[in-house]
């Protein structure tokens, strides 16, 4: 009997995958949770007893991406398997980097879903064939093939929150020359011409983990 824990903001959706897990012999429902930080504290207590985390991605208070970064760092021998309605690229490629153990949609069927969370639990690949086509397709990114350094990437928040380089200057206890510096070491690196496609590039890949 394995362990899992349900965490979906929708409670409809949390009941019905309930039910229908529970009709199964080897999967058990300990938990259900509409939010990531209660799925955190549950699991600092008690992530022994716990097998594996089927996550939707977009929740309030806390976004999927997020808490699958949390659990695998905090949490390493708990799987954490995505299921979402998202099939896009700026969804999927950051929760592959979160490092989740597989990513499945909610319109799949349910003996698929029961498949791919023992093939999850087996350590096998789980990918949605209606998203490997969009993993295929799209080749390295701009920041994947030339990541940004510690301090740029500091650089980058001061920038998605609006700041000027004198300010950021200010943030940083650094020179407002030096902040120009990197600015345009950020710019070459993601490969775009200006700060407001520096700030969409950074929300859209979810590069701040927000």
């Amino acid at each position: 009997m394995v362990n899992i824990i349900l965490t979906d903001d929708h409670h409809i959706v949390r009941e019905g995958m309930k039910f229908f897990l529970s009709t199964t012999d080897n999967i058990n429902v300990v938990e259900e949770f509409s939010n990531g930080p209660d799925t955190l504290a549950y699991l600092k207590e008690n992530h022994e007893d716990i097998d594996l985390v089927l996550l939707d991605l977009v929740m309030p208070e806390m976004n999927g991406i997020e808490v699958t970064r949390l659990i695998k760092k905090d949490f390493p021998s708990v799987k954490v398997l995505i299921l979402s309605s998202y099939t896009s690229e700026e969804y999927i490629r950051p929760a592959y980097q979160a490092k989740a153990d597989g990513y499945i949609i909610k319109e799949m069927e349910a003996h698929d879903l029961i498949q791919a969370i023992n093939d999850c639990l087996d350590g096998k690949p789980v990918i949605h064939k209606d998203i490997l086509s969009t993993i295929d397709s799209e080749k390295e990114l701009p920041h994947e093939k030339n990541p940004l350094s510690g301090r740029e990437m500091e650089v980058l928040k001061e920038i998605v929150k609006g700041k000027s380089n004198k300010e950021i200057g200010e943030a940083l206890f650094v020179s407002e020359k030096t902040v120009k510096t990197h600015v345009s070491h950020i710019l070459s690196k993601l490969e775009v011409s200006d700060r407001t496609k520096v700030v969409i590039y950074a929300l859209k890949h979810n590069m701040l983990g927000v």
